[in-house]
């Protein structure tokens, strides 16, 4: 009877603890010298605890009541910081791939899986000695830190709440809002010798100088002035924070530069505005084709047997280009308009330096391989045709002088025939390769609307 009751006491005093978080545990330990008991495996599944020899420094930090940090020494010389994963209300202190939780006296150092196991590696021990065994350490280390969680979610609310009062005070601090603000200016991190579609981002960042003289900005300039704080209304570029790259559609380059233009959200006759001009110096490959073979179901409907399917040919295509005066430096470009007269629709229009290469490739789709012969059917099925490239047509205005582009319009690639299943059966044919697209080449005036 007596060991009975022994038994129930120390399960209330357990479960009582087990409520309790690591801040409120934590009140009975001080920082100093602990004994260290590390896990050895004795056979398979079975381990047991073995004392060190050295004793491990640990430092416990507080902030008040609650603990913000638990170094410990590991074989005495090699710190490991460990955090509180909730610092008001914390189950375990985390260092990387370890966790370290306090509880009846002893420090528990384990790892922990996602089936929420516990894996003891070190128990750290106040009075030197250590009475459990691995197996009930690790159960009981398990059931402690599921106890806490469930009692978590105020807690990591609370946290939140601070976190956000925290992160508005410094945006507060470090905003514009009710500040006497002199003027702001777009600084660039970064300026790409070429400046043109599919071009390198340009980074850049914002500075405010204040009636005093003092100067605040954004986080990639070395300050921390909030990018919500401006209204952006780039031109000619994307309306992104931190960095742009440049319209692909050359429409929007009318004047062609790119403007970043920032206006102060709490000072909106203050802007900040930065004009590059374009270099329309990078290479551009345009890639069209036919469906494939295998697509074919996507747009008609097949009966598909052993046999590859046919490959669809490319869309016709018509080209027209113009040169003009870029409207900053002077130089020749040619303004370029792909137009697919297939789907009626643009495909692209750019603006390019009259030596940069444009290389369009408007070629068919690649037929089907047969399938491999199969017991019932052993010959190998044929390949799918390839599909025939697109047709284009190339419209130059007579101010056109000089045209860097490649014209590619081949038919695809016939299917590879199946293998044959015996070698008394026959291989499938292989696919007839498409016939190329025409190419046609007018000059008449052109007018383009960009």
């Amino acid at each position: 009877m007596k060991k009975f009751l022994s038994l129930i006491i120390l399960f209330l005093a357990f479960t009582v603890q087990s409520q309790k978080n690591q801040n409120e545990i934590l009140t009975d330990f001080q920082s100093g010298k602990y004994s260290v008991y590390k896990v050895e495996k004795v056979s398979y599944k079975k381990y047991k605890m073995v004392k060190v020899k050295k004793q491990w420094p640990i430092e416990i930090s507080k902030s008040g009541n609650n603990v913000t940090n638990v170094l410990v020494k590991r074989a005495g010389i090699l710190d490991e910081n460990f955090k509180p994963d909730v610092p008001g209300h914390p189950a375990y202190f985390n260092f990387k791939a370890y966790r370290l939780t306090f509880i009846n006296g002893l420090g528990i150092y384990y790892t922990w899986n996602g089936k929420e196991e516990a894996t003891t590696k070190y128990v750290f021990s106040k009075s030197g000695g250590l009475s459990k065994s691995y197996n009930d350490l690790n159960k009981e280390v398990a059931t402690y830190a599921k106890a806490v969680f469930k009692n978590q979610t105020n807690a990591r609310a609370n946290v939140k709440e601070q976190k956000a009062a925290v992160a508005e005070a410094e945006r507060k601090q470090n905003s514009l809002q009710n500040k006497q603000v002199s003027k702001i200016e777009i600084k660039l991190v970064n300026k790409p010798q070429k400046v043109a579609h599919f071009s390198e981002a340009i980074k850049y960042g914002v500075v405010a100088t204040l009636k005093d003289g003092s100067k605040l900005s954004t986080k990639n300039l070395g300050g921390k002035l909030p990018w919500s704080d401006f209204t952006l209304k780039n031109k000619g570029c994307s309306n992104t924070i931190d960095e742009v790259r440049v319209d692909e559609d050359a429409k929007s380059l009318k004047d062609d530069r790119i403007t970043i233009l920032a206006i102060s959200k709490y000072h909106p006759t203050l802007k900040a505005t930065k004009h590059i001009n374009t270099t329309n110096n990078v290479s551009i490959q345009v890639n069209l084709s036919g469906f494939w073979g295998y697509e074919r179901h996507k747009y008609v409907t097949v009966f598909q047997g052993k046999n590859g399917q046919h490959a669809g040919r490319g869309d016709n295509l018509t080209i027209k280009v113009k040169t003009v005066t870029h409207k900053q430096t002077g130089v020749k470009l040619n303004k370029i308009d792909i137009y697919n007269t297939t789907k009626k629709k643009h495909v692209a229009r750019y603006k390019l330096s009259t030596d940069t290469k444009l290389i369009i490739n408007n070629q068919g789709g690649g037929g089907m391989n047969g399938d491999d012969g199969r017991d019932n059917s052993p010959n190998g099925g044929n390949g799918g045709a390839g599909g025939a490239g697109g047709n284009i047509l190339l419209i130059k205005d007579p101010s056109v002088t000089k045209l860097n582009i490649e014209l590619n319009n081949k038919g695809g690639k016939g299917g590879r025939g199946g293998a044959p299943k015996y070698t008394s059966a026959s291989r499938g044919r292989n696919g007839v390769r498409g016939d190329d697209g025409n190419i046609t080449k007018q000059v008449k005036a052109v007018s383009l609307n960009f």
